[in-house]
């Protein structure tokens, strides 16, 4: 199913990395993405726990080292995306989608906060697009329209 952008937007990791790293599979809809936020037309918001899922990712790329993560990290800060602390309520949505669901608390607070802001949720990640099919706001990047 294609979709149109709302203007709030919760992207997971596996999209947030295709900025980072070359060749990716839909690296060009993942930075259409970045550049819509860059310009104003949409807001990413994400959970602070993004931040140590893509340092954790990109430690284990033999192309980055420390100093490349940091820039990627520091990259990330200076975009002004909406690094949202989480908070005890996302967390007990979490909880509950994760036994709902059969996911990870990790998978499920992307899903809560975009729930809790009443936003577009976007990964890559198909086998949980496959278990949260019932969720209306969750797509996958791939139907990205812009």
């Amino acid at each position: 199913m294609k979709f149109n952008l709302s203007e709030l937007v919760v992207l997971d990791s596996s999209v947030v990395i295709k900025w980072f790293q070359t060749h990716e599979i839909l690296q060009e809809q993942a930075i259409k993405l970045r550049q819509a936020h860059l310009d104003n037309i949409i807001t990413i918001h994400v959970p602070d726990l993004l931040i140590y899922e893509v340092s954790n990712v990109l430690l284990h790329k033999p192309d980055m080292n420390q100093f490349k993560i940091w820039q990627v990290i520091e990259s990330l800060f200076d975009m002004e995306i909406i690094i949202m602390k989480v908070e005890p309520k996302w967390i007990n949505t979490a909880i509950r989608m994760a036994y709902f669901y059969d996911i990870t608390v990790y998978d499920a607070i992307f899903l809560a906060l975009a729930e809790f802001l009443q936003a577009d949720f976007i990964t890559v990640d198909v086998k949980l697009i496959q278990k949260v099919s019932k969720l209306d706001y969750v797509y996958n990047l791939s139907n990205m329209i812009f």
